[in-house]
C-alpha cells in the first residue's frame, strides 16, 4: 500500500497527523488568497484613529477561546462539509472584492473563512462552541470610508447641537452656524475630528463585550449595546462644551491644549464610567437581583456535544482543496484583468463651454481635494451676460476604490458655517427620458441664501442617493467593469428680492446647458 492510498483515518496517530497537515495546508493557501486583504485591513487600523482599537480585537477573541479552552477541545467533532460551504462562501466575498474593488467583501469573507476552518476540521459542534469569539472578530472590520463618512456628518451635527445646549445652559451667549460655535469674539469649529466616532468605534466593542458577559436577560443586553451610542454622543457634546467654556474664559490657546486632553482616554473613561453606572441599574433591577459588582462574570463557551459523521477528513480536504485551486485560480485573473478607464475631456476644458460668460477658475481646498483623491476636478465661478451668478463644482474618479470615493456636500457645508434650511430629493428626467434625481438643498449664513443642486453621475445614471450610488457601483463593477463617475454640484445666491421659483428656474436652465457638454467629460 503506497502513501496515496494510505486511508486518513486509518489510527489516532495518523489521523492526528493528517489533520494537522490539512489544517496548515488550508490556513497557508487562505493567506495567500486574503494577504491583500490582511495587510489592508492592518493598514487602516493604524491609520485611522477611530479603528485603533480593533488591533486588541483579534487577541480577545483568542483569549476566550483560550480560558475555555477545556470546553473548546470536548466540542471538537468530525470533519463537516459545512465548513467547505462556507470556505466557499469566504472565496466568493473574496473575489467580489476584488472584482469590485471594496475591501470590505474581502475583509468580511476572512472572517467567514477563520469561521469555515473551524467547522471543516472541527465540526459545525466546535463552530457553535466558538461563535462569540469567531462573530466578535466582525467588530474588527472596517465600516467603508463612505459609511464613517456619513456616520462621522451626522455626530458633528448632534454633537454641536447638544454642544451649544449645554453652552447656553452654562450662561455664555452662543450661536451656532453649521458647525461653528460662534462665541463672539472666538469661534470653534466642531471638525470631522471632533464627531465622536473615534470614541464609538471602541466603545461599541466593549459594551458588545460588556453585554455578552452580563448576567441578565436579553433585552438588558440589548439595552447595554444600545446604550453606548447616545454616551458616546452626550460625553463628546459635554467635550465640546467645556472646550467652548474655557475659551470664553481663558482664551483659545487653553482651549487647544484642553481639546487635546480631553480628546483622548479622559472622555473614554468617563464613557465607561456611564456604561457601568447603566449596568449597575440594570442588575439592581434582575430577577434574581444581582450584586452590581458580580453582574459581569468571566464568559464561559457552552460544551456542544459532537454528532457522529460520515464526513471523512480526506472528502472534506478534497473539497476544500478544490474549492481554493479555483479560488487562487480566478484570484489572479480578476487582479490582473484591471478596470475599464473610458477616455474622456479634461475639466480644464469646461469653462470653454460657456463662451463669452464671465469664468473664474477657483483653487480647491487642498484638505478636500486629499481627502477626495479626485483625479479630475474644477470649482469655477460663473456670471452670465444677464448677470446671473453660478458656482459650479465638478469631480472625477477613474476608479472609486481604496476610500477614493463621494463626500456628500451636506457634510462639507455646515463646516463652511453653512446651515441647511431645506432639502428634498427631486425625481426628474433628463432630455432624453433617462431618469435624473438630484438634492435640492437651501442654505443660509446670516442673511446670505443659496439654492444648491448636486447629484453623481455615475457611468449614465443621475443619482441622487449615496446608498443606491453604492449599489450600481458594485452592480457596473462586476457586469461592465467600470467604478468611474463624476459629482455634480451648482449653487446660485437667492437674493432678497427673489422668489424661490426663480432661482429655481435659473438652475434648471444651468442644469440643461451642463448637461449639454457632459458627457464628453463624464462618460456613459
Amino acid at each position: 500500500m503506497n502513501a496515496a492510498d494510505t486511508p486518513l483515518n486509518a489510527s489516532p496517530t495518523a489521523t492526528r497527523y493528517w489533520k494537522i497537515a490539512a489544517i496548515v495546508i488550508t490556513a497557508g493557501v487562505l493567506a495567500v488568497l486574503f494577504r491583500d486583504a490582511s495587510f489592508n485591513l492592518w493598514r487602516r487600523w493604524g491609520q485611522q484613529q477611530e479603528l485603533s482599537h480593533s488591533y486588541f480585537i483579534p487577541l480577545i477573541s483568542a483569549y476566550l477561546v483560550w480560558i475555555n479552552r477545556s470546553a473548546v477541545i470536548k466540542s471538537i467533532g468530525a470533519p463537516s462539509l459545512s465548513g467547505f460551504f462556507l470556505i466557499a462562501l469566504a472565496l466568493g466575498l473574496l473575489l467580489l472584492g476584488q472584482l469590485t474593488s471594496i475591501y470590505l467583501f474581502q475583509h468580511l469573507g476572512l472572517v467567514v473563512a477563520i469561521a469555515g476552518m473551524v467547522a471543516a476540521y472541527g465540526g459545525l459542534s466546535l463552530l457553535r462552541a466558538v461563535a462569540a469569539p469567531v462573530a466578535f472578530l466582525f467588530f474588527a472590520v472596517p465600516p467603508p470610508y463612505w459609511v464613517i463618512t456619513v456616520l462621522s456628518w451626522k455626530f458633528q451635527q448632534m454633537s454641536s447641537v447638544l454642544g451649544v445646549f449645554m453652552v447656553e445652559a452654562m450662561g455664555i451667549p452662543v450661536h451656532l452656524s453649521g458647525n461653528i460655535i460662534d462665541l463672539g469674539e472666538y469661534k470653534l469649529q466642531v471638525a470631522e475630528a471632533c464627531s465622536g466616532l473615534r470614541y464609538l468605534f471602541p466603545f461599541l466593542s466593549l459594551g458588545v463585550m460588556a453585554a455578552y458577559m452580563f448576567r441578565g436577560r436579553l433585552w438588558q443586553r440589548l439595552v447595554i449595546i444600545t446604550a453606548t451610542i447616545p454616551i458616546t454622543i452626550l460625553m463628546n457634546s459635554a467635550r465640546i462644551a467645556a472646550t467652548a467654556a474655557l475659551v470664553q474664559a481663558y482664551g483659545v490657546e487653553h482651549a487647544e491644549g484642553a481639546l487635546h486632553f480631553f480628546e483622548g482616554w479622559v472622555v473614554f473613561l468617563f464613557c465607561l464610567a456611564a456604561l457601568f453606572a447603566i449596568i449597575a441599574i440594570l442588575s439592581r433591577f434582575s430577577s434574581p437581583r444581582v450584586n452590581p459588582l458580580d453582574a459581569l462574570t468571566t464568559p464561559d463557551l457552552p460544551v456542544i456535544a459532537p454528532r457522529a459523521s460520515k464526513r471523512s477528513l480526506r472528502a472534506v480536504f478534497a473539497s476544500i482543496v478544490v474549492a481554493t485551486g479555483l479560488g487562487l485560480a480566478a484570484s489572479k485573473v480578476i487582479t490582473t484583468d484591471s478596470l475599464i478607464i473610458p477616455d474622456r475631456k479634461d475639466f480644464a476644458g469646461v469653462p470653454g463651454e460657456f463662451g463669452d460668460w464671465s469664468k473664474d477658475v477657483r483653487p480647491i481646498d487642498p484638505t478636500i481635494a486629499e481627502t477626495l483623491g479626485a483625479d479630475d476636478s474644477i470649482v469655477v465661478n460663473l456670471r452670465s451676460p444677464d448677470g446671473d451668478e453660478f458656482n459650479l463644482y465638478l469631480a472625477y474618479l477613474d476608479a472609486q476604490r481604496d476610500g477614493r470615493s463621494w463626500h456628500s456636500p451636506r457634510q462639507c457645508i455646515p463646516g463652511g458655517g453653512w446651515r441647511i434650511t431645506a432639502q428634498r430629493t427631486v425625481y426628474s428626467e433628463t432630455a432624453d427620458g433617462r431618469p435624473f434625481h438630484y438634492n435640492r438643498l437651501i442654505i443660509q449664513n446670516g442673511d446670505y441664501r443659496q439654492l444648491v443642486y448636486y447629484w453623481y453621475d455615475q457611468r449614465g445614471r443621475k443619482i441622487a442617493n449615496e446608498f443606491v450610488m453604492k449599489f450600481w457601483l458594485i452592480v457596473d463593477a462586476v457586469t461592465r467593469k467600470r467604478s468611474d463617475g463624476a459629482m455634480v454640484r451648482l449653487i446660485t445666491p437667492i437674493r432678497d428680492d427673489m422668489p424661490i421659483e426663480d432661482a429655481d428656474a435659473k438652475l434648471h436652465e444651468m442644469v440643461a446647458r451642463v448637461e449639454s457638454f457632459l458627457p464628453d467629460y463624464v462618460p456613459d
